[in-house]
């Protein structure tokens, strides 16, 4: 068959992984961004004007994280679920076919 149409499952899976891998390292870099919030003594008297915007960045950037660590799950899942489809799928069609054939045998 000349044209067809081939998934390689285990490259969907390989894929998804590399998602989860990156989806521990915004984890880790998120865990940094919470330990860059300081004390308010550690402002002083004149950083207690800036430290109100500071930590709405902070927050900002924690939001911004959060966010790329659930997108990367969401992608994680959906690739591993697709490949998971292919496979049963290619499954069905592999007993579908087996079954014509014994059939036919048996004749």
């Amino acid at each position: 068959m000349t044209g067809g149409f081939d998934v390689n499952v285990e490259e969907l899976r390989t894929f998804a992984g590399k998602l989860d891998g990156h989806r521990g390292t915004a984890a880790e870099i998120a865990g940094l961004v919470a330990k860059a919030d300081v004390s308010d003594k550690s402002w002083g008297v004149v950083g207690l004007f800036v430290k109100g915007q500071y930590t709405q960045m902070l927050d900002d950037l924690n939001d911004v994280f959060q966010a790329l660590q659930d997108g990367l799950q969401s992608g994680s899942d959906k690739f591993n679920g697709t490949a998971q489809d292919y496979d049963e799928q290619e499954q069905a069609v592999k007993e579908l076919l087996n079954g014509l054939q014994v059939e036919l045998d048996n004749q």
